[in-house]
């Protein structure tokens, strides 16, 4: 009797030290085949070990990563997130876990030639649908005043660039660095694809956790895991 009274007290102890977090492919960040998940789930996970917590990373789609968190009971939260205001009314955003080189990819025979974010509306340019962008970015789409088109990733942005459907796609140059050398179809047209001059902007990546106690709670043992790894932790990207 003594086994079956003690066992079951250790199994749920076993449980509420698990963390399960959705995420989606986006190497070199994140990515199930990539060494320890990706750099940013490394970091991570490293931070929840810091804890004394185990953390499970489920993969998907990024709409589908989101709304993961707001159906699903077992996953607590999602990242890597940009911020925003309108996501920080869902969720509780974490310390920052890095950093995030925005920029307009385009084709060197045809650049896209802008000085402020308002002169990319004389193009068309490439959204991931679901994405978080800039802040000025963002608020010219909603208010109707960019011609965009929509993909459902990074990859699917890049080789329109490539085929000519769109002038420019905004990505992390990060991902393209990474998608241009794994990806044979892009890296062909390495030489043919460029970056303008500066950035959209360098934004902080974040964990985002449910909008409860529990989220509030995980949100504070994770911002400790943090500090206790430290930013020196050679998987973080600094913000410059």
């Amino acid at each position: 009797m003594l086994c079956f009274i003690i066992f079951p007290g250790y199994a749920l102890a076993d449980a509420d030290k698990k963390v399960v977090l959705s995420t989606l492919e986006w190497p070199p960040y994140t990515g199930e085949k990539l060494p320890d998940k990706g750099r940013i789930s490394k970091l991570v996970k490293a931070a929840f070990n810091a804890m004394g917590y185990k953390v499970e990373f489920r993969f998907t789609p990024w709409k589908r990563a989101i709304r993961n968190v707001q159906k699903s009971q077992d996953i607590l939260g999602y990242f890597p997130e940009y911020y925003s205001a309108a996501r920080a009314q869902d969720f509780i955003f974490s310390d920052s876990i890095g950093c995030s080189p925005i920029g307009v990819l385009m084709r060197v025979e045809k650049p896209v030639l802008w000085d402020s974010v308002a002169d990319l509306s004389k193009y068309r340019i490439g959204l991931v649908s679901g994405y978080v962008n800039t802040a000025d970015l963002d608020e010219l789409v909603v208010k109707g005043k960019m011609d965009i088109d929509y993909a459902p990733s990074d990859d699917s942005n890049i080789k329109k660039v490539i085929r000519n459907r769109i002038h420019g796609a905004v990505v992390d140059v990060n991902v393209y660095n990474y998608i241009s050398l794994a990806d044979s179809d892009v890296t062909k047209f390495r030489t043919k694809l460029t970056f303008f001059n500066k950035l959209l902007g360098i934004n902080r990546l974040y964990v985002c956790f449910r909008n409860n106690k529990k989220g509030q709670r995980l949100t504070r043992i994770f911002n400790e895991g943090l500090k206790k790894i430290g930013s020196a932790n050679p998987n973080y990207d600094k913000c410059n």
